[in-house]
Order: C-alpha cells, then structure tokens, then sequence
C-alpha cells in the first residue's frame, strides 16, 4: 500500500473565502485534511495526515507539552519515506505546506493536485470487515 502525505494549510491566515473567523478556518482546514484522507483510503492508499495532529494536544497530559518544531519535524520525517503527495487548496499560503512542497520536490515525488487527481490504487470497501 502506498503512503500519501497531505499537505495543506492548518495555521488560520484568512485565506478562505468561507469564513472570516481564524478558529472557524482552523476547523475548516482539519476538514478538508480529513475529506481528503477518506478519500484516498477509498482510493487503496494509506495517507499521512497532519490535520490529526491536534489530537496529539488534546491528549496531553497536565505539564505535557509538544513543541511546534517537534510537530514539523515528525511531519517531515513522514514526509520522507511517503511515495506521494497531495496538495490540498490553498497549500501555496501556507510557510509550512511551502516547506513541504520543497521537501516533496527534493524527493522528486510525485505531486498531485488535490485528492481527485491521484490515481485509484484498488480501494477499500467502506462496507467491508477489517
């Protein structure tokens, strides 16, 4: 099964045309991480998807703390061993989508523009037993 890393915008910068409200683009933009990483579960492939990530804070425990540089790291370090990339929308706002676009570049990855333009790899039946 082959890894696909999602890069996109998570940091509210009042890009979206939807709302005008930074926490509402947060929620947002873990939406659209989500939507795409579904779909390429469909599509048979087993995506890395840093709009999780907010699930690694809301479990720490009292006096716990994960610092931005060590989320980026372990991003990249996913980053490093993916066969692909999806760009998600409003990827080229982001300093840190840029930083993994360049990365993915360097790897001479494959880059695909959304979730939609990435190849079917024989998916997985939502109905089925695991």
């Amino acid at each position: 099964m082959k890894i696909a890393y999602l890069i996109g915008p998570m940091t509210p910068r009042g890009n979206r045309k939807d709302t005008d409200n930074a926490a509402i683009e947060y929620l947002l933009n873990v939406r659209d991480f989500l939507v795409a990483a579904r779909a390429l579960i469909r599509k048979g492939y087993a995506p890395f998807c840093p709009g999780i990530d907010y699930s690694y804070f809301l479990n720490l425990q009292p006096g716990e703390v994960i610092s931005e540089e060590s989320i980026k790291a372990m991003s990249m370090a996913f980053l490093d061993v993916a066969d692909l990339a999806v760009l998600l929308p409003g990827w080229e706002a982001s300093p840190g989508s840029q930083a993994e676009y360049r990365r993915a570049v360097e790897l001479k990855m494959p880059l695909f523009y959304g979730e939609g333009s990435v190849p079917d790899e024989g998916g997985v039946n939502d109905d089925q037993d695991y």
